[in-house]
């Protein structure tokens, strides 16, 4: 039985013999509060956080480490070539897979054995800790040095910032000095200015007492120029007074004879089926061609606003008139919108439907004011006038044909 306190045997190849490199590389892969070394393995990173938990680093972690880094010794080996290291573990960053064999300095030296005496191994191994321990102080030491240095060159920098920014107070100051001169002048200029202005001032109000004198005379012709106005509508709304009265004497006026109606114009037989050529035809018999308005733009520019739809269908029939020599009246309703009081134009009549009167009866009242020994060609899709027309001896153009007349397919 192996006596009690024998120090228990390990392997010449356990992993626990290059702890040294293996707690080097853990602070060169993973430093602390630092990002690790780009290619340091997932399993280095979680083995050394969990160890850093713990507060040491066991066998296991040593083991794991070790495995982990296995094929990346080479890069490891940049890491600690300043670092005084056992020959186990300089052969192992080396890549020798026979690195265990190497001597091992706590054995003695090459010649050690198991038979030396065991206080002469713990002396060895005390030794080696030491100077392991002095390695670490010196690196710290080092590590401590190159701080220092850094903060001696950024206050070499902050001083030297620093002699920048005085500088730059010196010229802002001279700056300063020159504005003031600067406003200084710009108050003695501004006070020669408000002495113009003032006189300005003076010659203004001379030039608004002249402005109200002009304002009371443009105000007087307003007034004459409304009082006008007002005459003209006065007389524009007793016209159609009149006109409304002649409408009402016409309806109580009897009818005209059997013999006396009026009979539509006859199509010649080349315009038969070319309902284009027949309304060119009749536009030419020398008749009164009278238009419903509204019911001609609907179909063709009925995506306008009204007033440019009865501005154009105007326009058209003036160029119409001046083309044919035909006797064009336009019927619109309402004499209430813009211009209805405006009759005169060069070429065609314009009828606007009194106040409660529909376009369509002032087109019938047209049509039976007109003796019948004259022809009367009606433009219109309304079925009701369509119907009254042929009624009255009137020929019919339909308003699309009429649109294309006016503004082409």
């Amino acid at each position: 039985m192996a006596r009690a306190g024998a120090r228990r045997t390990v392997r010449a190849d356990d992993p626990r013999h290059l702890r040294p490199v293996v707690e080097i590389l853990i602070e060169r892969l993973v430093p602390r509060g630092a990002e690790p070394v780009e290619w340091c393995p997932e399993a280095v990173v979680d083995v050394v956080a969990s160890a850093r938990r713990s507060g040491r680093v066991g066998v296991g972690h040593v083991a794991e480490i070790v495995a982990a880094l296995a094929t990346l010794r080479g890069r490891c080996a940049e890491l600690v070539v300043d670092e005084t290291l056992d020959p186990r573990c300089r052969a192992w960053l080396d890549g020798d897979d026979e690195w265990w064999q190497q001597a091992d300095p706590a054995d003695g030296g090459a010649g050690a054995d198991d038979d030396d005496p065991p206080g002469l191994r713990r002396e060895v191994r005390k030794r080696l800790a030491a100077e392991e321990k002095a390695s670490r102080a010196s690196r710290e030491v080092a590590e401590q040095a190159a701080t220092i240095e850094s903060l001696r060159r950024r206050i070499d920098e902050i001083e030297v910032a620093l002699g920048a920014a005085e500088g730059e107070r010196d010229t802002h100051l001279e700056e300063l000095r020159a504005e003031r001169v600067a406003l200084r002048n710009e108050r003695d200029r501004h006070a020669a200015t408000r002495a113009r202005l003032e006189r300005a001032a003076a010659a203004t109000e001379q030039a608004e007492s002249d402005r109200a004198e002009a304002e009371v005379v443009r105000d007087r012709v307003i007034d004459e120029r409304r009082s006008l106005l007002d005459d003209t509508e006065r007389l524009t709304e007793m016209v159609h007074q009149v006109e409304s009265l002649l409408a009402g004497l016409r309806s109580l006026m009897p009818e005209r004879g059997a013999d006396d109606r009026r009979r539509p114009v006859p199509i010649p037989g080349s315009c038969a089926g070319l309902p284009d050529r027949a309304a060119e035809f009749l536009l030419g018999v020398g008749g009164t061609v009278i238009i419903d308005s509204y019911n001609v733009t609907i179909g063709r520019l009925g995506h306008l606003p009204i007033a440019e739809q009865r501005d154009r269908l105007l326009q058209g029939c003036e160029q119409l008139a001046a083309r044919t020599g035909a006797d064009i009246v336009v019927a619109i309703d309402g004499a209430d919108i813009a211009g209805a009081h405006t009759r005169a134009r060069r070429h065609i009549r314009v009828l606007y439907s009194p106040e409660g009167i529909d376009a369509d009866d002032v087109i019938r009242d047209e049509m039976a004011r007109i003796p019948t020994a004259r022809a009367v060609i009606v433009v219109t899709d309304d079925r009701a006038i369509r119907d009254d027309a042929r009624k009255l001896g009137a020929n019919l153009i339909d308003s699309s044909v009429f649109a294309e007349l006016l503004w082409g397919r």
